[in-house]
């Protein structure tokens, strides 16, 4: 990648970029530049490359600099844009009359001329001479005249950029529910959004057939194409400087928040299905800095994302003094490995926002025996589906809240006196005794969200009774290792199945599938266990290993605690590295 200084010096100033951008770029094109190029050597014709991207991710950009990356390599490349077959202003005020309103405003698929896009790529793609390329001018938003289309001929590669490439048309019942303001004031009856599908399945595909390899500079979410689309205003003006007359065309910061609108569903819908389609993913930050890069058939799509599951008390910690420091270097191992460690105990919220931090974890967890998953607002891509925003969380929630299982343990309490004491009545004092916790641990104990524990006292006959009695009346119990739990129709292997879900929807562009581990030591820990694709019981010093049922894909440790934790995540960690191998 040697490109002279004039022209270098000339394609910074042109797009305002920094003075960094070109040292950036040598350190992630390069490589997928020489690849595209031994691709092209093979092809028929010219070699079409796709660019997707969020408006402002920098698609243009990219698509120019490739053009001078080409012609380093001795290739004739062209630049162009989906942007460049917008229908003529006139033509979408007539379509927006005939079909929807909304029609009016370019982007959306159905406001392109893809008749005219298929026929100049066809062309192109065929080495004619004399192909003129439209061109559209979005400060006057419409098409430039034909005698300032430029004019090519016998290209070797064609650089096509656009928002829109690569999308699939949706369900027609993911249509019906508007996503934001626009959808819901501008498209009440969904005929705007119908009108757009079908379009997008009826002709975009003969487009997107043309293209042989595609390129995607993945945004982080939605939210950062707004203040993308801002700069790229915010650029315009600066270009127009002096100039009156253009200011006027020039969008607002209210204006570029109803105008993203227009574009929100499929850019959403892109972010999710095309990483995984790609050939080249670029993964991008919020400032559009590139963290990854990712090669179809190399780094996309190869490895299996594993992610491990563990119980605390009994398990990672230990069941007298809740010390952890002999499994820390196993902790160590997994994140150093990318391998997600989740927290999935009986434990409360309270008290995962205090243990979290000693582990120097960032994962998601989950509570409660499986009563809720918290997953941190950035952790994902997009937002996980059927969450609610809580503080610093997306929240998951499998059960009702606490006060409904106390009221029915009170319903039955009467037949039972003296067999037990609710969770709820107990001091923090009496609960630091009853663990073992220091009393601010203690305290954070005491503050649950989803069940009831319950402390029993009485015969082993009268708590298979309790537990009956609970059940039938829609509880769910678990027995812990010091507690019954008393909840909903929840359990760590149902929230566990869960996230692990929301990993494989959120990451399918990285990897081929996602693989669990779960580790725990009793009762509580079986769902679990039973559910994940390989299972680690840790021996305990006060109880019996839970019984499974599982014959295969499941080892149990010598050592109890801690201590076994760290045995058994190092043989475990052995077979995952094998098994990526």
């Amino acid at each position: 990648m040697d490109i002279t200084d004039a022209r270098l010096t000339a394609f910074i100033k042109t797009h305002a970029l920094s003075a960094g951008y070109l040292d950036e770029a040598k350190k992630w094109f390069s490589k997928m530049v020489q690849t595209l190029v031994l691709h092209q050597n093979g092809a028929e014709g010219a070699f079409v490359v796709g660019i997707n991207g969020a408006q402002g991710s920098g698609k243009s950009t990219l698509s120019e600099l490739m053009v001078l990356l080409f012609e380093q390599y001795g290739l004739s490349a062209v630049a162009l844009s989906i942007d460049d077959f917008y229908y003529t202003r006139a033509e979408r005020h007539q379509l927006a009359k005939r079909v929807h309103p909304l029609l009016q405003t370019r982007g959306v698929p159905g406001t392109h001329d893809i008749k005219l896009a298929v026929d100049v790529l066809t062309k192109l793609k065929a080495q004619q001479s004399n192909v003129a390329i439209p061109r559209f001018d979005k400060a006057h938003d419409d098409r430039c005249h034909a005698a300032e289309w430029p004019v090519v001929s016998n290209v070797d590669i064609v650089v096509l950029e656009g928002w829109c490439l690569g999308a699939n048309p949706q369900r027609g019942d993911d249509l019906l529910t508007a996503i934001n303001l626009l959808e819901q004031e501008g498209d009440p009856t969904a005929e705007w959004r119908q009108y757009v599908n079908q379009q997008l399945a009826l002709h975009y595909t003969k487009l997107f057939d043309l293209i042989d390899q595609m390129i995607m500079l993945k945004a982080p979410d939605f939210d950062c194409v707004f203040n993308w689309r801002l700069e790229q205003e915010k650029k315009l003006e600066q270009h127009y400087v002096g100039r009156e007359d253009e200011q006027d065309h020039i969008m607002n910061r209210e204006q570029v928040s109803n105008f993203i609108q227009h574009y929100q569903r499929i850019t959403e819908q892109l972010l999710i299905e095309l990483p995984s389609q790609v050939d080249h993913l670029f993964v991008l930050d919020e400032a559009r800095k590139i963290q990854h890069y990712y090669l179809r058939d190399t780094e996309m799509n190869s490895p299996e994302q594993w992610l491990v599951f563990s119980d605390l008390d009994g398990s990672l910690l230990d069941h007298f003094d809740y010390n952890f420091e002999a499994a820390r270097p196993m902790i160590e191992a997994l994140e150093s490995d990318g391998i997600p460690l989740i927290l999935n105990t009986s434990k409360t919220l309270a008290e995962l926002l205090l243990i979290r931090p000693e582990m120097g974890n960032q994962h998601p967890f989950i509570i409660e025996n499986g009563a809720a998953v918290y997953i941190p607002v950035d952790y994902f891509d997009k937002a996980p589906t059927g969450c609610e925003l809580r503080g610093e969380f997306w929240v998951k929630s499998f059960v009702a809240q606490r006060q409904h299982w106390q009221y029915l343990i009170s319903q039955i309490t009467d037949g039972y006196q003296g067999c037990f004491k609710l969770f709820s009545e107990l001091n923090v004092k009496e609960i630091a005794l009853l663990t073992g916790l220091d009393l601010s641990d203690a305290k954070a104990a005491a503050e649950r969200q989803y069940g009831e524990p319950v402390v029993w006292r009485g015969s082993d006959k009268a708590r298979l009774q309790f537990i009956t009695d609970l059940r039938q009346m829609g509880a769910n119990v678990l027995i812990g290792g010091r507690f019954l739990h008393v909840s909903g129709q929840c359990d760590k292997g149902q929230a566990l199945e869960w996230l692990a879900c929301q990993y494989q929807l959120q990451t399918a562009y990285l990897y081929k599938s996602v693989k669990t581990a779960a580790i725990g030591d009793s009762g509580n820990d079986i769902a679990m266990l039973e559910v994940a694709d390989q299972s680690l019981i840790i021996r305990s010093p006060t109880h019996d290993p839970p019984l499974i049922k599982r014959t295969e894909g499941f080892n149990m440790t010598e050592k109890e605690g801690p201590q076994g934790w760290y045995q058994g995540v190092k043989n475990l960690l052995t077979f995952i590295r094998k098994e990526g191998k």
